[in-house]
């Protein structure tokens, strides 16, 4: 890379770091004073595309790494949601064009890179479902976590959007949520904490 490309990729890593500061606007409106960012959603939804992934029989690195971006271009629209989304075109977005012109300046071997990773997940409709149910999934941890500590209208969110979910392993993950949820069981999963060893050499 020369010094002109290197300084486009600085560029866009800072840009990429202003996920960290963008909230997930859907839990505004749950009157969520300080949600989940961008960033925050971003890296458990990577996460659950790998493993959704790895039990669909698929290959978890390019799930992963489809989930990884799949809101970069949210740098530049902010996150606009599902009744925000209603109001536009489609294909307005998730606007290609937003993510050309992020990696525009990027070394042509980067540039192909990350093209070839957004490229097989909007091609495969295997990946895309994988990735979807990653998405929805990250929603739905998020509802409960939501709901335990205060909000309960995020509880109704969860239950609307666990039937959205297309995978075998996706809708069994979400069936067992519910099941916990509705029998109560639910706080022995989110206090995942409790009773792990804690070194006994350790300063108080």
């Amino acid at each position: 890379m020369d010094n002109q490309e290197l300084a486009s990729f600085i560029k866009f890593i800072f840009e990429l770091g202003q996920l960290k500061r963008t909230p997930r606007s859907g839990w505004l409106k749950l009157g969520i004073d300080n949600p989940e960012t961008v960033a925050d959603h971003s890296f458990r939804t990577a996460a659950l595309g790998f493993f959704l992934a790895a039990l669909e029989g698929e290959n978890p690195h390019e799930v992963a790494g489809f989930c990884l971006f799949h809101d970069i271009a949210e740098t530049r629209t902010l996150d606009l949601d599902w009744l925000a989304q209603d109001y536009l075109e489609k294909e307005d977005y998730l606007s290609s064009k937003v993510l050309e012109d992020q990696i525009e300046g990027l070394p042509e071997d980067l540039r192909i890179s990350f093209k070839e990773t957004i490229d097989r997940g909007k091609g495969s409709d295997r990946i895309t479902r994988i990735a979807r149910d990653a998405d929805l999934l990250d929603l739905l941890f998020q509802a409960l976590e939501y709901s335990h500590q205060g909000t309960p209208l995020a509880r109704q969110w969860f239950f609307n959007t666990a039937s959205d979910l297309n995978t075998k392993s996706g809708k069994r993950i979400g069936k067992f949520l519910a099941e916990k949820e509705e029998s109560g069981e639910l706080e022995e999963l989110l206090t995942w904490w409790k009773g792990l060893k804690v070194r006994g050499d350790r300063d108080n």
